[in-house]
């Protein structure tokens, strides 16, 4: 799945062939995802297994591998019930066994130091009663034995306590009536758990109820266990007292004797518990090979005739559909989201009736950082000739002689009018008319930028009579367009537009441009350009 495997395909020879090495992670991630294990019937205890692949043959194999290594499995965990309880009598086969030959040894030790060749038959009854006590003492031994390795698993394997692997372990000893029963309640509890988990939260109230019922067979069981063992200890002690009480009452015997017959009874204990062991041990390796799987394939996966998926036709009828769908949707957001003026219907539309429409001026197609003059770059562009008409219906508007105001703003900033007032003004140049262009928008200026002119002087300062008209003027690039610039910020620009000064100075720029040109600040934000428009003719 990495493309650089590819890199260099197409330069290598035609015999050259490319494989990808995955890693385990990544095959099992790919096999995880395409997956799909389902219940089909919960009464019959049936599950499906689905593999989705492009490749059929790869499909069919994977299913029916999963399916046989579950049969595997299976199998694989039922024996290993056998094989703990074989591992735990290979333990006690060893230690009787070494047991066993330590017997034997004092035996022949005992012979050898005395010269004995055989013993006479006496105190059979003795002999009988230190037996049966010697057998049921091994006996409680095992049963001690089995309990902690019960107890053991219990507490090591609180979440994973499999009762088929410990219920063996009881097999033969008088604790496998009650003890079994309890272990076979205890893991019924932890598979329905195992198996609720599938379907629901861990958070869930009926896992949390479970938990409980878990919990407390844990503890019944433990309770059970430590009560069996002190059972067993109270008769142990009792035996061995029982034990010495009979070897006390038979000191008579001649010591070589009793010690002979001890060791003698010691080795055929050992000797009928070895025996014991070495049948349990073949019992348990002949049910371990015997075992069979519970579960069976019912019908294996067979390579498929024809792909699944994608329905061809399906997709077909849902791409012309949803295309169809898209398409409405996209017409309707765009014709409720348009707000965007595109023609001069689309303004003589929402116009009021008393408004006269001049013109329209074309966005320009490149990029510039500020606006400026742009007419003057091409004079024979679509954006100068609408300038140009746009000059043309000024003059029919007012035709009647003598010096122009035109004032030009707009709703909000960014909009344009800077630009527009910028290459009116030069559009009216290039007539001949000596034209001045104002910058009234005192609040966040522009003109000084579109020309890259200083601003350090202009309107603030020329009607607050800190500098004069000469000082303020600026001669642009073009023949006959001067310009005044805002000027440093005011702290009171409305009362500067509305003051005398203004109008004085409009009647002296009247005396020496034919137009004065206004860059008036936005109407849709603040009111100072209000006042100005009323004086534009």
């Amino acid at each position: 799945n990495n493309p650089e495997y590819y890199q260099n395909a197409s330069e290598t020879e035609d015999n050259e062939q490319f494989f990808i090495v995955n890693s385990e992670k990544s095959l099992l991630k790919q096999i995880q995802n395409s997956l799909t294990v389902y219940v089909l019937n919960p009464a019959a205890k049936t599950v499906v297994i689905s593999f989705k692949n492009h490749n059929p043959k790869k499909c069919t194999d994977l299913a029916n591998t999963i399916a046989r290594e579950y049969i595997i499995f299976d199998v694989e965990k039922r024996s290993e019930s056998a094989k703990r309880v074989l591992e735990f009598i290979d333990t006690q086969i060893q230690n009787v066994y070494q047991k066993l030959r330590t017997s034997e040894a004092s035996i022949q030790e005992f012979k050898k130091e005395n010269k004995l060749s055989e013993t006479e038959d006496f105190t059979t009854i003795y002999l009988d009663r230190l037996n049966s006590l010697e057998n049921e003492l091994i006996q409680l031994e095992l049963q001690e034995n089995v309990l902690k390795e019960i107890e053991k698993s219990i507490q090591i394997n609180q979440e994973n306590i499999n009762a088929y692997n410990l219920i063996p372990l009881l097999a033969g000893t008088e604790l496998e009536s009650g003890i079994s029963d309890m272990l076979e309640t205890l893991h019924q509890l932890l598979l329905k758990k195992e198996q609720m988990l599938y379907e629901v939260k861990e958070s869930s109230e009926n896992v949390k109820a479970i938990e409980y019922q878990i919990g407390i067979q844990k503890k019944l069981l433990l309770e059970s266990i430590a009560s069996l063992k002190k059972k067993i200890t109270a008769r142990r002690q009792n035996i061995e007292k029982k034990t010495r009480e009979i070897e006390k009452s038979f000191l008579e015997i001649p010591t070589k004797e009793l010690e002979y017959n001890r060791l003698e009874r010691i080795f055929s204990i050992n000797e009928k518990f070895y025996t014991l062991l070495l049948e349990k041990r073949a019992e348990y390796s002949i049910a371990k090979a015997g075992y069979v799987p519970n579960n069976s394939i019912l019908e294996e996966a067979e390579l498929p005739p024809a792909p699944i998926k994608p329905d061809k036709k399906l997709s077909l009828i849902s791409g012309f559909l949803g295309g169809i769908i898209l398409s409405i949707v996209f017409f309707v957001l765009r014709y409720i989201l348009y707000n965007t003026i595109t023609s001069v219907q689309d303004v003589e539309r929402i116009k009021q009736s008393n408004m006269a429409c001049l013109g329209m001026v074309p966005k320009y197609k490149k990029e510039i950082p500020v606006s400026q003059l742009v007419i003057d770059k091409n004079p024979k562009s679509m954006i100068s000739e609408a300038f140009r008409n746009l000059r043309t219906q000024l003059q029919f508007i007012d035709n009647k002689p003598g010096k122009k105001i035109v004032a030009v703003t707009s709703t909000i900033s960014g909009e344009g009018k800077t630009f527009v007032a910028i290459n009116l003004a030069g559009i009216i140049a290039f007539s001949g008319k000596k034209v001045i262009l104002l910058d009234l928008d005192m609040r966040k200026p522009k003109v000084h930028i579109g020309f890259g002119a200083d601003n350090t002087t202009g309107m603030s300062t020329l009607l607050i009579n800190k500098t004069t008209l000469e000082e303020t003027v600026h001669h642009s690039s073009l023949k006959n367009l001067d310009f005044i610039t805002a000027g440093p910020l005011p702290p009171n620009p409305s009362e500067l537009i509305i003051s005398e000064e203004f109008d004085n100075l409009l009647e002296q720029l009247k005396q020496k441009y034919d137009y004065i040109v206004i860059d008036n600040p936005p109407v849709g934000l603040v009111t100072d350009g209000i006042s100005c428009i009323k004086k534009a003719d």
